[in-house]
């Protein structure tokens, strides 16, 4: 009598095939999820961003600055932010 190999895939294949399978998809769950809270952080700091920007850009053509006869260098502070931190820079006025 012969016997012959048996065909398909055991029980214990079928479980380790699908915790690998969800050893996988936790990670690309936990992986989407951090994106997502990244690009939230990323999107608020643009605003601020964009918001210091402007100001920047207001301070440096004021008619004060942009009409001084003497160069000068005038310092601008910006305060922190919930996703960006205090920032201290200088404006160059004058020509």
């Amino acid at each position: 009598m012969s016997r012959h190999p048996a065909r398909g895939e055991s029980l214990i294949e079928l479980i380790v095939a699908l915790v690998l399978l969800e050893i996988v998809g936790a990670t690309a769950l936990a992986a989407a999820l951090t994106v997502a809270r990244i690009d939230r952080h990323a999107a608020a700091g643009t605003a601020d961003d964009a918001t210091r920007w402007h100001d920047y850009r207001v301070a440096e053509t004021a008619p004060d600055c942009a009409a001084a006869l003497v160069p000068d260098t005038l310092p601008l502070s910006f305060p922190a932010t919930p996703d960006r931190p205090p920032l201290e820079t200088l404006i160059r006025c004058g020509r």
